[in-house]
């Protein structure tokens, strides 16, 4: 089967950043790539006058960033498609036989929703295809490649996409995962400190399990594993600050939650650190109750990156 990787296309500085990202892996991997750029117009607004002279300048768009692909890698197959709508809905819709779909994101911010929006999130909640997505500026002295540990379909799968993404550029690989009890008293009993102690084997067990999967695809580079007694979404940033990739699970959802994203995974995509990447998986049953439920992440022991 032919590899195909979309880039989201609009012409801007992180866009860019973003297609140099995707020339770059796509002359590595031998995918062809598919620019796809959406005029946005999601509520039908654009009137009919309108519409040829926005064609015109988007068809420009295009033929120009069609070219500045080319240039960086002419080896590569590029073609282009022009769509009109949402551009996140738009780009989710044809991520569908993809390998990865890559955009660009000039956000980067606080933790804990203090940063504004990104439109980035409803595509990485919502794509078939795992999703990259790229800050501005975001190619320089970095190393190695950090995965989130989670006990889901998704966080196993971000552990071997992490993996073989490690040994195809030959890079470390650390795998992260976050742990913290509540703090229900400042004299701890022993039936506390013997909690802790049961938290921390199976924190162990789990990680121990994470590094038997990716060593089963990692053979010429390590696999190293940190635990942080952080909340999760600030461990995998801290993490990954110089990393050249973050790889992120996020585990399907269906009805009205379909296209957001868990905590921890909007948290991480309002606040990269560097390029990230969101590996999707089936949710496991009951996990939506189980999120809603958590105390940032010290009545689940799981870290979700969901």
């Amino acid at each position: 089967m032919e590899r195909t990787i979309l880039a989201g296309i609009d012409g801007s500085s992180p866009s860019r950043s973003a297609l140099s990202w995707t020339m770059r892996r796509a002359a590595a991997t031998g995918a062809k790539v598919v620019l796809v750029h959406v005029v946005d117009d999601e509520w039908g607004m654009i009137g009919h006058l309108a519409l040829d002279e926005i064609h015109r300048s988007a068809v420009e768009l295009v033929e120009t960033e069609t070219a500045l692909a080319r240039s960086i890698e002419p080896t590569v197959t590029v073609s282009s498609e022009l769509l009109w709508g949402d551009p996140m809905v738009e780009l989710a819709t044809v991520s569908a036989g993809a390998e990865l779909v890559v955009v660009g994101t000039h956000k980067t911010g606080f933790l804990h929703g203090r940063a504004f929006g990104s439109r980035s999130l409803q595509l990485a909640a919502s794509a078939t295809a795992p999703v990259a997505i790229i800050p501005e500026s975001s190619a320089r002295n970095r190393r190695g490649i950090v995965a989130g540990v989670d006990d889901s379909t998704a966080g196993w799968a971000a552990v071997r996409f992490a993996a073989e993404e490690a040994e195809r550029i030959k890079q470390d690989l650390t795998l992260v995962r976050s742990w913290r009890l509540p703090q229900l008293r400042l004299d701890p009993d022993d039936r506390t400190l013997q909690h802790e102690k049961l938290v921390h084997a199976a924190v162990e067990r789990m990680m121990a399990a994470a590094v038997s999967l990716a060593k089963e695809h990692c053979v010429t580079v390590a696999v190293k594993s940190r635990t942080m007694r952080r909340t999760p979404a600030e461990a995998l940033i801290e993490a990954s600050t110089t990393a050249q990739l973050l790889v992120i699970g996020s585990s399907r959802r269906h009805g009205l939650a379909q296209r957001a994203l868990g905590p921890v995974s909007h948290d991480v995509l309002l606040n990269l650190a560097g390029p990230t990447l969101v590996v999707h998986g089936e949710q496991d049953a009951d996990s939506t109750e189980r999120e809603d439920a958590r105390d940032e992440g010290a009545r689940d022991l799981r870290i979700d990156v969901r």
